[in-house]
């Protein structure tokens, strides 16, 4: 199918291509607060930087439990003659008198220890989140805590602690703390419950709520009342964040059609099965390849486009 994107806009209600531009215009209130709650939180760089380390009271090393614990004035005398000092605002770099000014490597080496270092104090005290925000920055992350640390004795190729914090580097070698780990984790969690219906967190049943009303908004009661029959007895969310769902999609290709009507449902019980039917057909034939990952849900999207059809004939 060729859809004319000569003229396309974003629909703030559903967050979707339509070709009316009066589309864009927000339903209501929750439109945009949905709009906003599908962001994940960025962290503000300026204030974490202006925020002092949480630093420890002295400074002390246990080579034996691979463990340090730094506090502020610390100096590490490291590569070409450069000390970092370590301060509540950063880690500082300066020199001995015999340095070579003219060893820009060294200096850049050096620099680079102390960015580290001082991404990592405030990762171990609780003020940063991110240490890194690419592939790349993960990778220069973990080669400077390494080099860093390995000047104070300590081994970052197997679990190691600063200032209380327990760090390992995980399946793909980049250094992360204990406390990153368990988030991940938490997160990962967090998303595979909210691609259900049954165990969502409040503002994903929220959102699936407004998604719902939006779709079934000209439907017959019955027509809803089966569709929130098939969410409770399937458990299944149809609008999983991450996943582009096949009555978004038809709903899309239809609004190019017509010009700008994404009303899939109509306002009829005979429309509506008919809606289910086009779903089916295209979970069954995708228009592309299926990747592993959208494979699961697509099987979980059948189950609930077959329920919600069985509930809609009794209807």
């Amino acid at each position: 199918m060729n859809i004319d994107t000569s003229s396309y806009y974003i629909n703030p209600n559903t967050r979707s291509l339509t070709s009316n531009r009066n589309n864009t215009a927000l339903r209501d209130k929750e439109a945009s607060n949905f709009m906003f709650d599908q962001m994940r939180p960025v962290e503000d760089l300026i204030k974490v930087l202006n925020t002092p380390i949480n630093l420890a009271g002295s400074t002390s090393i246990d080579k034996a439990a691979n463990s340090i614990y730094l506090a502020a004035g610390t100096q590490i005398y490291v590569n070409g003659g450069h000390i970092l000092t370590v301060k509540p605002q950063g880690v500082e770099v300066s020199f001995t008198e015999d340095h070579n000014p003219y060893d820009q490597k060294a200096c850049d080496e050096a620099q680079g220890m102390a960015d580290a270092l001082s991404t990592l104090l405030r990762n171990a005290g609780g003020t940063m989140n991110t240490v890194a925000h690419s592939k790349e920055g993960y990778q220069q992350f973990t080669q400077n805590v390494t080099k860093v640390l390995g000047y104070l004795g300590i081994d970052t190729s197997k679990d190691f602690y600063v200032n209380g914090m327990k760090y390992s580097k995980n399946s793909q070698g980049y250094i992360e703390s204990e406390a990153n780990t368990q988030a991940k984790a938490a997160y990962e969690q967090l998303k595979a419950n909210n691609r259900t219906y049954e165990f969502a967190d409040e503002r994903t049943r929220k959102q699936i709520a407004y998604m719902s009303d939006y779709y079934l908004s000209t439907v017959p009661e019955g027509v809803k009342a089966a569709w929130q029959a098939t969410l409770e007895e399937t458990g299944i969310n149809p609008f999983p964040s991450g996943y582009g769902s096949v009555l978004q999609q038809l709903a899309t290709e239809q609004d190019f059609l017509t010009g700008g009507n994404d009303n899939i449902f109509g306002n009829s019980l005979a429309s509506s099965i008919n809606a289910v039917n086009r779903i089916l057909d295209r979970i069954a034939n995708p228009l592309a390849a299926v990747t592993e990952e959208n494979e699961v849900y697509l099987q979980r999207e059948m189950e609930f486009y077959k329920s919600f059809m069985e509930k809609l004939k009794q209807t």
